[in-house]
């Protein structure tokens, strides 16, 4: 074992080496530095996208879970109990209520109970109740409802983005069964309009990084760089009529759910999320 005292000695003896070691460390310290550097704007467009979609389905889980609870009401089991009309017309004004509820808290767009031949039973637009002859006779085109009536009791999903012809601009839906002595009699269904998504999307993005949001047809619906118009043109339905193609370098990285890489001079990051749409964060490398 080494004496102590021999201590100083062996380290005057070494010290060369020590020095060789003590460089080494330094220059390996810098080296990881370095490379956290380099990999930092990737982890920050991929912070960035996670960040933007973790909002997006937090709205999402907030809307779903609303609209399974108003389904829950005992108000449908009488409505569809009914046997007279006065007991009917009663139960439906109650429905109404309901509605106009739930839009008063949660700013939905439209709302409306959708019988299972397609038959619209009741519907309101913003805080206003559509009249009995306003009410559609034949929604089983819609985009939302084949997919809701193969839904179980409390389940619910979200639609990909369409043009609402009731709120007059580009929606994305929520929609939940209606069940009665273990049956599914109806569909209740509300919207929200785009901008709301794309204020969420977009807020706090600038400088060196933009957002967007993809829809799975290809179209940009959300983009941090430039206004998008979410209000109906006539009679105009289809998103091309609408929004840009999705056709820049882009597209070469963004493949599948979620990833991330790099286009010359920027990084990339992308995660798809309910109802359709994939965000992509940019950040400049």
């Amino acid at each position: 074992m080494m004496n102590v005292m021999e201590l100083p000695s062996v380290l005057k003896q070494n010290s060369g080496m020590i020095s060789r070691i003590g460089m080494a460390i330094v220059m390996a310290c810098a080296v990881s530095l370095a490379n956290t550097s380099d990999s930092y704007a990737a982890t920050s467009a991929e912070k960035l996208v996670a960040k933007k979609a973790s909002i997006v389905s937090k709205m999402h889980k907030k809307a779903k879970k609303a609209l399974v609870n108003s389904a829950q009401d005992n108000v449908f089991g009488e409505y569809f109990h009914s046997t007279s009309d006065p007991a009917k017309a009663q139960s439906k004004t109650r429905i109404q209520g309901l509605t106009l509820r739930v839009q008063g808290k949660f700013h939905v767009d439209e709302m409306c109970l959708i019988a299972i031949d397609g038959v619209e039973l009741t519907r309101i637009v913003g805080n206003e109740i559509a009249p009995d002859s306003d009410l559609s006779l034949d929604e089983t085109g819609a985009i939302f409802f084949a997919p809701g009536f193969a839904l179980k009791k409390k389940e619910s999903l979200v639609s990909p983005t369409y043009m609402s012809p009731d709120a007059m601009a580009w929606v994305i839906a929520y929609v939940t069964p209606i069940v009665v002595d273990g049956k599914i009699t109806s569909i209740l269904h509300y919207e929200h309009g785009m901008k709301v998504f794309q204020e969420a999307i977009i807020k706090g993005v600038s400088g060196d990084q933009y957002m967007l949001a993809v829809t799975d047809e290809g179209f940009i619906v959300s983009d941090s760089r430039s206004p998008v118009n979410f209000k109906a043109k006539s009679d105009k339905e289809e998103q091309v009529d609408y929004f840009a193609a999705f056709d820049s370098s882009l597209k070469a990285v963004v493949s599948g759910d979620k990833g991330a890489g790099s286009i010359p001079g920027f990084d990339v990051a992308f995660q798809k999320v309910e109802g359709g749409l994939t965000l992509i964060a940019v950040t400049k490398q």
